[in-house]
């Protein structure tokens, strides 16, 4: 199981092809994903409004923006429990 903090924001369509690629991936990681909407404090979207998507990993690693797959594939690797 791969536990990932997922920061988004409605609208956003890296955001959405993100979590495309998740749902493609989770059966397989066995990816437990917890969803943050970036709006819904004003310190969280401060912290992230530039970076969106950002996945947060349980090691406290993160990929965010243009997310690409094989970096995607490595942080579940390297965090799969």
């Amino acid at each position: 199981m791969v536990k990932i903090t997922f920061y988004y924001k409605d609208g956003c369509w890296l955001c959405d092809a993100a979590q495309e690629m998740l749902n493609g991936l989770k059966e397989k990681y066995g990816i437990h994903v917890t969803r943050i909407a970036i709006d819904s404090t004003d310190e969280l979207y401060e912290l992230y409004r530039f970076d969106i998507p950002v996945f947060e990993f349980s090691d406290g690693s993160a990929l965010h923006g243009h997310i690409r797959k094989k970096a995607l594939l490595e942080k579940l690797e390297e965090n799969e429990e």
